[in-house]
């Protein structure tokens, strides 16, 4: 009787691996899930950036709206002039169009917000350390070409009063520039993930 040499004899098992094919049928599989994955995750956190972009807006909205209660004017984008009631643009030292953005007249001296919010697709290490103020919203009083440009402004401003009213607010959207608020062009989240247009909110428009 020839000796019985199989593994069982010996009290020894062994596992069936995996196949070169069976490997790679998972590694499809895996493949095929991220790319179905990635781009919802992506879609996912440009929809909420934009959401905090209009809760921003509309908190601002509400400090200026209220800065116009107890002032009779909206802020104007720059800075007083000592001794004087007039705001001008400032450039911080840097020559940039700072009078682009709100300054501190909605956090003092009352405190219609307790700081300003930065828009979230403009995130950018190297403007922080530049010019911290150009990551804010963008905010525009129209009234402003009136009060320092006396006394006439250009054509287009009484356009733009006419669409937005006195004042409006821009956030760079999805693809992170700021030049689309220039051609009256809105973000629209139907567009996709990364597209043009701007994501604002003005006086008489409401958040866009």
């Amino acid at each position: 009787m020839k000796p019985n040499l199989s593994h069982r004899a010996f009290g020894v098992r062994f596992r069936e691996a995996f196949t070169l094919i069976e490997l790679l049928i998972v590694v499809a599989i895996i493949a095929i899930l991220a790319a179905i994955a990635v781009p919802n995750f992506l879609e996912a956190q440009v929809r909420a950036k934009v959401s905090r972009c209009r809760a921003d807006m509309r908190s601002l909205a509400t400090g200026i709206e209220s800065y116009m209660v107890d002032y009779n004017s909206y802020p104007l984008n720059g800075v007083l002039v000592a001794g004087g009631g007039i705001q001008v643009p400032q450039n911080n030292g840097t020559g940039a169009p700072a009078h682009k953005f709100l300054t501190g007249s909605l956090t003092s001296p009352i405190a219609y917000m307790t700081s300003l919010p930065e828009d979230p697709f403009v995130q950018s290490p190297a403007l922080a350390a530049w010019a911290p103020w150009w990551k804010r919203y963008f905010y525009t009083n129209f009234d402003w070409f009136t009060a320092v440009t006396a006394p006439s402004s250009p054509p287009v401003i009484a356009v733009k009063k006419g669409i937005y009213g006195t004042w409006i607010l821009g956030g760079a959207g999805p693809d992170g520039d700021r030049l689309d608020l220039n051609r009256d062009l809105l973000y629209d989240s139907t567009n996709g993930t990364i597209s043009d247009g701007d994501v604002i909110t003005s006086q008489r428009g409401g958040v866009r």
